[in-house]
C-alpha cells in the first residue's frame, strides 16, 4: 500500500486555491458595470474598455509579480498583491460622478496587477508541488480562478441591492470586498511556499523532467516553442473577447427572452471553470498542443455559428466561446514550464501571457469601431469571421509546437550531459 510523502503540505495547495478563488472576482466586471453607471451617473462609453483594460493589467501584473517570485518568493509576491487589491477595490468605492476615468486606474489598474501578482504566484507554486500532475495542478487553479463567477456574483449582486447600505450600495459593495477578500488572500499568502528537494526527489520523476534544462527568460523568446504560445494566446481569445461584453445585449438584440439571456451569462462561469478542469487533466492523457488544437477547431467553428445563431443555439454556442477560451487557461502555463523549466516559469509563461492582455485590447476596440451598430442591430458578422480566421494561427501553430519541442528534448539533454561531464572533470 502506498503511503503518504510526510514532505507532501496539502495546506500550500488548499491556500493556492484559496487564493484562486478570491482574485477571481475582478472578472466579474459586468456584474458592476449597470449600477456603477447608475450610481455615478456616467455615459457607459466611459466605462466600454474597463474590462479590457482590467485584463491587460492583470496580464502585466502576472508577468511582473511572476519576475518577483522567480527571484524572491510566492508568499511575499501574494500579499503584495493582496495590499494591490485592497488599495484598487478600496479606491474605486471613493471616486465620484465628475471623472469616470479614474476607474481605469482605480478597478483596471491597481487592483488588476494585484490580481496579476497572486494569480502568477498561486498558479506558479502549485505547479511545483505537483510536477507528477502538471496539468491536473494548472487545472484547478484556474478552476478556482473561474468558479469565482458562479460562486461570488450572487454574492455580489446581493450587496449591491442590500437595504442596509441605504442607497450607498455601490461604495459600499467594493469597499466590503476590498476587505473581505484582501484579508482572505493575505491570509492563505502565509501559508504559500516552495517545496523541498526532498519532496521532490521522493516523486521519482521521469529522467527527462529531472534534468530538464531552465531556460532563462532571454533564451525562451528565441524558441519556435515560445512564439507559438504567444501567438496563439493573440490569436484563439478573440471570440470570447468579442463576446462576453456583449452576451446579454446581443441575446436581446436578437429577439431573446431577458430571461434566457441572463440564464445564459449564469451558464458562462460553470462553462468555464468546466472547461478549465477538464481540458487540463485530458492534456495530461492526450498532449496539451493537440487538446488546445481541438479547442481552437471548435472556437472557429462556434465563432462563424455566432454570426446567425438565435434562441438556445445562441447560448450553446456562447458556452462554446468560454469553454474555448477557458480551457486552454489551464494548460498553457503548463507547456511553458514543460518547455523551458519552473526556475523561471513565473517570468516565461508572463511574457507569452502578455499577448493575451494586448488581444483583450485589440479585438474588443476593433469589434466597437468595425461594428458601432451592432448592439442595437444583433449584427457583429466582421467581428466573428476576423475571430474565426484569427484561429488559423493557433491551428497552425501548435503542431509546430510539438514538433520543435520534441527536437529541442534531446539537444537539452545532451548538452547537460556535456556540462555535467565537464564539471566532474
Amino acid at each position: 500500500m502506498r503511503t503518504r510523502n510526510p514532505e507532501f503540505k496539502p495546506s500550500v495547495i488548499i491556500a493556492c486555491l484559496a487564493v484562486m478563488l478570491s482574485i477571481g472576482i475582478v472578472y466579474l466586471w459586468s456584474v458592476f458595470q449597470q449600477p456603477v453607471i447608475d450610481h455615478y451617473g456616467w455615459e457607459p462609453s466611459a466605462v466600454s474598455m474597463i474590462s479590457s483594460a482590467m485584463i491587460f493589467m492583470y496580464v502585466l501584473g502576472s508577468l511582473i509579480g511572476g519576475f518577483i517570485q522567480d527571484h524572491l518568493s510566492p508568499r511575499f509576491v501574494i500579499i503584495t498583491g493582496a495590499a494591490l487589491f485592497f488599495v484598487g477595490l478600496f479606491s474605486t468605492s471613493l471616486l465620484g460622478p465628475r471623472y469616470p476615468w479614474l476607474i481605469y486606474i482605480t478597478y483596471g489598474a491597481v487592483a488588476g496587477s494585484g490580481v496579476g501578482f497572486a494569480y502568477s504566484a498561486a498558479l506558479s507554486c502549485i505547479q511545483k508541488w505537483l510536477p507528477h500532475r502538471r496539468g491536473f495542478a494548472t487545472g484547478i487553479s484556474v478552476c478556482a480562478f473561474g468558479l469565482s463567477a458562479v460562486v461570488f456574483a450572487p454574492l455580489i449582486e446581493w450587496l449591491l441591492k442590500l437595504p442596509a447600505f441605504a442607497g450607498n450600495n455601490v461604495p459600499m459593495t467594493f469597499r466590503t470586498l476590498a476587505c473581505t477578500f484582501s484579508v482572505i488572500i493575505a491570509l492563505a499568502g502565509f501559508f504559500v511556499k516552495n517545496p523541498c528537494q526532498n519532496y521532490l526527489d521522493s516523486l521519482n520523476l521521469p529522467k527527462a523532467q529531472v534534468r530538464q534544462r531552465q531556460y532563462a527568460p532571454r533564451e525562451a523568446v528565441k524558441t519556435v516553442e515560445f512564439w507559438s504560445l504567444a501567438l496563439s494566446l493573440f490569436f484563439l481569445p478573440a471570440a470570447y473577447m468579442i463576446i462576453i461584453p456583449l452576451v446579454k445585449t446581443l441575446a436581446i438584440a436578437r429577439g431573446i427572452s431577458e430571461m434566457q439571456a441572463t440564464l445564459t451569462v449564469s451558464l458562462t462561469g460553470i462553462a468555464s471553470a468546466a472547461s478549465r478542469l477538464i481540458s487540463s487533466t485530458a492534456s495530461d492523457k492526450i498532449g496539451r498542443a493537440k487538446t488546445i488544437w481541438i479547442l481552437s477547431l471548435l472556437t472557429a467553428i462556434s465563432a462563424l455559428l455566432m454570426i446567425f445563431a438565435k434562441g438556445w443555439l445562441y447560448t450553446v454556442v456562447v458556452l462554446l466561446i468560454v469553454a474555448g477560451y477557458s480551457g486552454p487557461a489551464g494548460i498553457f502555463p503548463a507547456m511553458s514550464t514543460d518547455s523551458f523549466g519552473t526556475k523561471y516559469s513565473g517570468t516565461n509563461y508572463g511574457m507569452a501571457f502578455m499577448f493575451l492582455g494586448t488581444s483583450s485590447l485589440v479585438f474588443t476596440k476593433l469589434s466597437t469601431v468595425i461594428n458601432a451598430d451592432g448592439a442595437v442591430t444583433g449584427d457583429y458578422t466582421m467581428s466573428f469571421i476576423i475571430a474565426a480566421v484569427g484561429c488559423i494561427v493557433p491551428l497552425v501553430m501548435l503542431p509546430l509546437y510539438d514538433v520543435a519541442k520534441k527536437k529541442r528534448v534531446p539537444r537539452d539533454m545532451a548538452l547537460l550531459a556535456a556540462e555535467e561531464k565537464t564539471a566532474q572533470q
